[in-house]
């Protein structure tokens, strides 16, 4: 019995140490025993570098960096006042460049939208999820300044929607705590995948 124990000690020992090559959709690939790789942020300062905001429109469907310190940049980036407005927010694991968040982009820049994606892939990365919850605090707040921006700049709220997926759609509901004027539409969707 003592031996079986100490195998085991052994074993997640190797395992912490990176010792154990990993083995491809083995149950060590869902566990974090290498909690320092991920990120956990500490400061809630807004712009950061994490959080990257992105501009697409139907005159210019390639990515434009957004600094929400220059709300004046906006109008030469091709957005237009007039157009409605939406923010993409992606989910745990995801990112602005990947399905399903493409596909999304593509259907309301059809529409004629003015299109911001929110890219906080470093901050809420695999197998993070406990520090992916953490720091949808400091993106709601990030993503709120946007939103700001884009108002302050004569984008009407009843024409601004915010799409997320998954932690995103969590994300849309809180930008609302950093505002003094709630938002006019949110559209979230979750999804469960089981094997």
């Amino acid at each position: 019995m003592c031996l079986k124990r100490i195998e085991f000690v052994l074993l997640i020992f190797a395992l912490y140490m990176d010792i154990v090559p990993d083995a491809e959709g083995s149950i060590m690939d869902m566990v974090d025993f290498r909690y320092w790789r991920c990120v956990m942020k500490r400061e809630w300062e807004c712009p950061d570098h994490e959080i990257n905001f992105f501009l697409f429109t139907p005159e210019h469907p390639h990515q434009h960096w957004i600094d929400p310190r220059h709300p004046d940049l906006l109008q030469d980036l091709g957005w237009k006042i007039g157009r409605k407005n939406v923010l993409i927010i992606h989910g745990f694991n995801g990112t602005h460049s990947k399905s399903p968040m493409t596909t999304l982009r593509d259907a309301f820049l059809h529409q004629d939208y003015n299109v911001f994606m929110v890219d906080w892939a470093p901050l809420s990365r695999f197998p993070c999820y406990l520090s992916a919850l953490s720091n949808m605090k400091l993106v709601s707040q990030c993503t709120a300044q946007l939103y700001s921006v884009i108002t302050e700049a004569g984008g009407l709220a009843k024409k601004t929607t915010c799409v997320g997926h998954s932690l995103g759609a969590h994300i849309c509901g809180m930008i609302s705590n950093h505002l003094t004027e709630k938002q006019y539409k949110i559209v979230g969707k979750f999804f469960w995948f089981f094997v």
